[in-house]
């Protein structure tokens, strides 16, 4: 951890604290009075169009953390993508370096939200082509910023403009929650990697947490963390592990909990905080986040410092 400080430390007069690279979307919300019926009908209580996906959603919790945030991923020439576009520019998230790709369909999603406990059944469509070529990655704006945030969906996107975040001093975060061809060489090149419940032991075959984010340590970067929903976050710490208990909230919708989480992370170690406390800031982001549907509910950082000091 103290090399990747001394990196963050080194990028301090960077223009803009992080850009995103990946999954970005327009999600069409539907709130249901109970788990989805196996069959039959069932009668919504509400619906509402929101912006989505999980580099997208972090960037917009980023910013409303206080960070200076820029979008470089891909949307087609539709009205989706204009709205999604519009919707990150709204937030304060920089899009002229965006890449608009002409014919194509900007990724949407239907979200099924149980509003009995927050869960969510999730059916996405998207269009391949809507993509970043390996050739057409923005170098200067990568090399503006202080950290670089990828996720998995494409990975030989995300390998290259990983590459070249490295080239040029930028730290590397990359946020995975599945197993993808390439996977391996994408997380030896993150600083900061943190992951679903499940990934570190379908990755590693370890059985216990323990033994699963140790034997990540060995294949990714200096900061590794995994979240564990209802009961919080867990990371390693000078070889031993930490838990960390999630703060209790009453649950709106959990879509975009864990979007904000990373989100809340970057922020904290910008301000070169303790794992504890990165992990503590990052469990307060993420439960304020629930109070409402998708990134509606992504807080600003005056309420998770507030929800810290009354906890």
């Amino acid at each position: 951890m103290d090399a990747l400080r001394r990196r963050l430390e080194g990028r301090r007069g960077a223009t803009l604290d992080v850009v995103g690279i990946g999954e970005c979307s327009l999600d069409e919300v539907w709130i249901l009075p109970g788990p989805l019926p196996d069959g039959g009908k069932v009668r919504a209580t509400g619906r509402e169009l929101l912006g989505g996906g999980q580099v997208a959603t972090a960037l917009v919790a980023c910013s409303r953390l206080g960070l200076r945030a820029a979008f470089a991923g891909a949307v087609g020439d539709d009205e989706v993508g204009k709205t999604v576009l519009a919707g990150l520019s709204d937030e304060g998230v920089e899009v002229t370096s965006a890449r608009i790709v002409a014919g194509g369909a900007t990724r949407s999603a239907l979200v099924l939200v149980d509003q009995t406990d927050g869960g969510r059944t999730v059916v996405e469509h998207l269009d391949r082509r809507v993509a970043v070529p390996h050739g057409e990655l923005p170098l200067e704006l990568i090399g503006r910023a202080s950290v670089l945030h990828l996720d998995a969906t494409n990975v030989g996107t995300s390998l290259a403009a990983a590459r070249l975040a490295r080239e040029r001093g930028v730290v590397v975060s990359l946020d995975v929650d599945h197993l993808a061809p390439g996977l391996d060489e994408l997380l030896s090149l993150a600083d900061v990697c943190i992951t679903s419940e499940s990934l570190p032991a379908e990755l590693t075959g370890a059985a216990d947490l323990e033994g699963a984010l140790r034997k990540l340590a060995t294949m990714t970067g200096a900061f590794v963390c995994c979240t564990l929903g209802a009961r919080g976050a867990a990371a390693l710490d000078g070889g031993h592990l930490l838990l960390s208990p999630a703060f209790a909230t009453d649950v709106i919708d959990t879509t975009a909990c864990g979007d904000t989480f990373r989100a809340a992370a970057i922020c904290a170690l910008l301000d070169a905080r303790p794992i504890g406390d990165i992990l503590r800031f990052a469990n307060a982001a993420a439960a304020l986040k629930c109070r409402a549907l998708g990134r509606r509910g992504c807080p600003r950082k005056p309420e998770v410092d507030a929800l810290l000091a009354r906890a």
